[in-house]
């Protein structure tokens, strides 16, 4: 059961009175539909004033290119109803693409443009030459909406987003401390997937919330510098405990760490619990000295030696990050003027870079696209009266619903909230608004049931039963300045909205998503072909190769339950990219024979790539070995861990190398 609170409760009144505020001033304006201006500020309306000015802006824009697109397809196409049909189709199709390759809230701009054109356009095709009068009340009504709703979320109790970020980011924390002991305990191996899963889906949501910092007039620019600044050190902690798991997993099978060792990765993860519990401060100095000084193997050192000196430097990194994300998340709660002590240097290593998933995107727009052409086609060759309802119905929930595998079900789910939507307008349009004669009435008439549509949109958990019912309800019930209804329209249009949806349901069905696995197979291709650029030694811009793979970490991990073994595998991806960045840079510093085994184990890391990395490569291996071997003696103990981390990486199954004396001395 879900239990509203006085943070729901103010937002809805506010929302409502933002409302009724819009639809005085179209009435006042003498709109021709005041009922758009009502619904846009449910539909703009965020609980954190923000969030309302940054959907209201990107609203605004989408309307004006849906409109925009309307006036240019429907009085050059109106006499080529197929033509048309299909015009209308690709543009839902086109910009529901350009959403979908976003997937920042920046991409609400291009999914509103898609069915706004749907809503102006289908219905002036009777008359289009009403077009552009049509397009104008549209874009005016829906800019008096948002103007209201912004107004009122930003001077009435307004609620800045910037404590709500520090807050989640505490709580996104507090759970990066328990994957960190977990991490660091051989014990709790096993359970260490599920906190990267959780991990990652709240450090998505965390960077969706924080976009909306640039809108909210109560944050200062310094505190979008510490956002900046956090997010790639969080990034960073994923790669960092999957290392750890699998060093300690690697120790195991040699029998266990040793006793330093051992020791070494208790104390971190006393220091960790006693930073969670706020316990007295630990000397956190003299660990990391320690850790320093085994992360430092001597030259000729065995391979537990190198897997520990490995394992301890990254103990001391899981270490400098949450110290940092300690500090950084501090400073945003309590201010941007608090000083910083950084320690983890990471800026230079990682750009945020989102994965374009073009195959995918392509996929969705197609299936939308088809999906209102079919209406059209059913529209047309049955000259249905309300065929222009079912279309714009089509369009608006295939396009709210395409980012989801499998949108059937959730169309669904809309429909049967639209039936609610439906009864509810029904009720008001000939029962209760023909006994209203001003607008003060109708306010109040109008309040119970909009103050309970607020409740709904406030609660993610019932978001989904208040989305329909925001945006139907307003348009069924079509208050007017002067009463009118007619119940045969209202039943025909009912039945169009009804069947718009399904019939988009059952096109989607028909033409479905191929799935969470033909996705994940996709990231794991894109990653390949990242190890081969990342193995030219004359390729650049590492931080955007990095930057792309932790971005396809974070697409698997809303689908990790259908895709179970392939969010480990995107891990152990991701530290292979930066295994090889990492040697790729250190032969820099070497000089003859030593730097000639790194460019061949460069080269036949991009050959085993492209064969799509067989595990039984012999080639690729011994490569490893013999790069190991020479770099033993070249003293760059960065190299020497990064090719400890690649042979982990590829060949984890496979037995320790086994080096002889002449061999380590080669160079």
């Amino acid at each position: 059961m879900t239990f509203f609170g006085s943070g729901h409760w103010l937002f809805s009144i506010k929302t409502f009175a933002a409302a009724m505020m819009a639809l005085a001033a179209s009435f006042w304006l003498d709109l021709p539909r005041p009922y758009w201006a009502l619904a846009s500020v449910y539909i703009a309306s965020q609980p954190l004033s923000g969030a309302t000015r940054s959907k209201a802006a990107y609203r605004a824009v989408g309307t004006l290119l849906g409109a925009a697109g309307a006036v240019l397809m429907v009085p050059n196409l109106v006499a080529m109803p197929f033509a048309l049909a299909l015009a209308m189709a690709i543009w839902s199709g086109l910009c529901l693409y350009l959403s979908l390759l976003d997937r920042t809230p920046r991409g609400y701009v291009f999914l509103l443009a898609g069915y706004t054109a749907a809503i102006v356009g289908f219905p002036a095709v009777d008359a289009p030459e009403t077009i552009f009068d049509l397009a104008l009340s549209r874009t005016e009504e829906i800019l008096i909406g948002i103007a209201c709703a912004t107004l009122v979320s930003s001077l009435v109790f307004p609620r800045s987003v910037g404590p709500v970020v520090a807050e989640r980011l505490e709580a996104w924390l507090r759970d990066a401390r328990a994957a960190a002991v977990a991490a660091l305990d051989p014990k709790s191996i096993a359970s260490v997937d599920a906190h990267w899963i959780g991990l990652a889906t709240e450090m998505a949501e965390i960077e969706t919330l924080a976009t909306h910092l640039a809108f909210d007039a109560a944050v200062e620019r310094r505190s979008l510098d510490q956002m900046r600044r956090i997010v790639p050190r969080m990034l960073m902690l994923f790669p960092v405990l999957s290392t750890i798991s699998d060093r300690l997993a690697a120790l195991a099978d040699l029998g266990g760490a040793s006793p330093r060792a051992s020791s070494l990765v208790g104390q971190a993860r006393v220091v960790i619990v006693a930073t969670a519990s706020e316990a007295a401060e630990t000397d956190e100095g003299a660990l990391r000295r320690d850790l320093e000084t085994v992360a430092a193997p001597r030259e000729e050192a065995r391979w537990r030696d190198l897997v520990e000196a490995s394992l301890c430097r990254h103990v001391a990194e899981l270490l400098d990050i949450l110290s940092d994300c300690d500090e950084l998340t501090k400073a945003l709660a309590e201010g941007p003027h608090r000083p910083t002590l950084l320690r983890f240097t990471v800026d230079s290593r990682i750009e945020r870079i989102r994965h374009l998933d073009h195959g995918a995107a392509l996929h969705a727009a197609c299936t939308l696209a088809c999906a209102i052409f079919a209406c059209c086609l059913i529209w047309i060759g049955a000259s249905w009266p309300e065929g222009s309802v079912a279309a714009m119905m089509g369009a608006i929930v295939g396009s709210l619903y395409a980012s989801q595998d499998d949108p059937a079900p959730s169309i669904a789910g809309f429909i049967e909230w639209t039936i609610v939507a439906m009864t509810i307008a029904g009720v008001y349009l000939f029962v209760i608004l023909p006994h209203i004669h001003n607008f003060e009435t109708l306010a109040l008439a109008l309040a119970p049931v909009y103050l309970a549509f607020g409740l709904l949109i406030a609660s993610p958990q019932t978001f989904r039963i208040g989305l329909p019912l925001v945006i139907v309800t307003p348009t069924a019930m079509a208050v007017q300045e002067l009463y009118s209804a007619d119940a045969e329209s209202f039943v025909n249009s009912s039945l169009a909205m009804f069947s718009g949806m399904a019939l988009t349901a059952i096109a989607i069905a028909l033409i479905r998503s191929p799935g969470a696995r033909w996705r994940a197979r996709g990231y794991r291709r894109a990653n390949r072909a990242a190890f081969v650029q990342a193995a030219d030694p004359l390729a650049g811009n590492d931080e955007r190769l990095v930057g792309l793979m932790l971005d396809r970490l974070f697409l698997l991990a809303p689908i990790a339950h259908a895709v179970e073994g392939d969010l480990p595998e995107a891990l152990r991806d991701l530290r292979t990219g930066l295994n090889i960045l990492d040697a790729r840079r250190a032969r820099s510093v070497l000089r003859g024979s030593r730097r000639r085994r790194i460019d061949a184990l460069l080269k036949q890391l991009s050959r085993y790539f492209h064969a799509g990395a067989p595990t039984s490569s012999r080639a690729a291996l011994s490569a490893i070995d013999r790069a190991l071997a020479a770099a033993r003696c070249a003293g760059d103990a960065r190299l020497l861990l990064a090719l400890v981390g690649l042979r982990r990486c590829l060949f984890s199954a496979e037995p320790p190398p086994d080096w002889s004396l002449s061999e380590a001395k080669v160079g």
